[in-house]
């Protein structure tokens, strides 16, 4: 009996010779990528053909037929689409960008926008040339890599959340995103290493108020609040107005704050005529002389504290006028003894006051003149009323 040595040699090519060229691998005939191995390991990677599929259609061996195993994590094979070759050591985390070849095509995710940041995927797994497929991380751990922070300019430690970086393409960050900046999760820092450091990626792209289920706010503009709306039972975007029931041409103005707030009632170039009642608007010219033209609605339950008075004027003699806080039409005078006298400035600060307002009261300033000697002309005046 005759024994015959041989030895087989496999197919064999770089990665970029096999993409150009394409083939159509016979049924279990294994070819290898001789420039792409297995992580952490110098075996080259490699694919089996059904006899059928072109190389590119031809996933390699997964990492059981070469390096480490890691059966708990979950894959993708994707397009790079990058202007860069992808290493596995710099794991850049990508988004979908369009799909090509029959596999989803990817580029740098970055926290900067819902166009950049919505539709991150993963984390690059292993190297992935410009235009070549390859592997990501979806859910699962990636190891044998600097997880110091130190590629990213930054300290990292056992246990930290990562997020995707508004400010590096591709990159993470410890340091949460503050809005408008999109807060996107990646996942932990299992174990801190500048050579042997792995990471756990889970990605959470979070939503914006808008993408819950039962808000409906297509258009928001400043200064709008969200409502439950019982007619389409969902929470829509409207304006303080609308919803109080005034049109935008009432002169409706808000006072919303957490602690205190300041309201600023003025006029401009004013002449006013002696033992007259006027009612003061906001960045106005003319006081009105109905209280009904100027309506400030209180949003929150407060107290009048102070009130300061800034006026400019030409002429005038010094008698005093009178101004008031108006409460749903009932008035409390806060001072009487501002005087218009021609001075270049007039200023008073009146403290140690207590008027008390409701959410949802009407309020308005209301200025009763003297009988001057001298009648003041082209009066600027401001009154900021502060409420806490």
């Amino acid at each position: 009996m005759s024994t015959i040595t041989a030895q087989i040699q496999l197919r064999r090519d770089t990665s970029a010779n096999w993409t150009s060229n394409n083939p159509i691998l016979l049924a279990g005939e294994m070819a290898l990528s001789t420039d792409v191995f297995y992580t952490g390991t110098d075996q080259p990677r490699y694919k089996i053909g059904n006899g059928v599929d072109a190389w590119l259609n031809l996933d390699y061996v997964p990492e059981g037929g070469g390096g480490t195993s890691y059966p708990e994590n979950l894959y993708l094979t994707v397009v790079n689409k990058t202007a860069d070759n992808l290493l596995a050591s710099g794991y850049k985390v990508l988004k979908v960008q369009t799909a090509q070849g029959q596999r989803l095509a990817v580029d740098y995710a970055l926290a900067d926008s819902d166009a950049n940041s919505a539709d991150t995927i993963g984390v690059v797994y292993e190297n992935i040339n410009k235009n070549q497929n390859g592997r990501i991380v979806v859910i699962g751990e990636i190891t044998g890599i600097n997880t110091t922070g130190s590629i990213q300019g930054e300290s990292w430690s056992d246990g930290d959340l990562l997020f995707l970086s508004p400010f590096t393409a591709g990159g993470m960050t410890t340091t949460r995103p503050t809005s408008p900046n999109h807060g996107v999760v990646l996942g932990y820092v299992v174990y801190s290493h500048a050579n042997n450091g792995k990471i756990y990626i889970k990605i959470d792209n979070g939503y914006e108020i808008g993408e819950l289920h039962n808000c409906y706010l297509p258009t928001p503009t400043n200064n709008d609040g969200i409502f439950w709306s019982s007619g389409t039972t969902r929470y829509e975007n409207k304006s303080i107005a609308s919803v109080l029931g005034y049109s935008a041409g009432t002169n409706v103005k808000t006072l919303i704050d957490t602690k205190g707030y300041v309201q600023s009632f003025n006029f401009n170039a004013f002449s006013p005529s002696d033992a007259t009642t006027y009612y003061i608007g906001v960045n106005v010219t003319s006081p009105f002389t109905t209280d009904t033209s100027i309506r400030l609605i209180a949003l929150k339950t407060s107290t009048l504290k102070k009130v300061a008075i800034t006026s400019r004027q030409t002429l005038g003699t010094s008698e005093n006028s009178s101004f008031a806080l108006g409460i749903n039409g009932t008035y409390t005078t806060f001072t009487s003894t501002i005087k218009f006298d021609g001075s270049p400035n007039n200023n008073a600060l009146i403290t140690g006051l207590s008027i008390n307002v409701t959410e949802g009261d009407i309020l308005t300033v209301r200025w009763i003149t003297p009988t001057w000697v001298t009648n003041p002309t082209s009066i600027n005046c401001n009154i900021d009323l502060y409420f806490e």
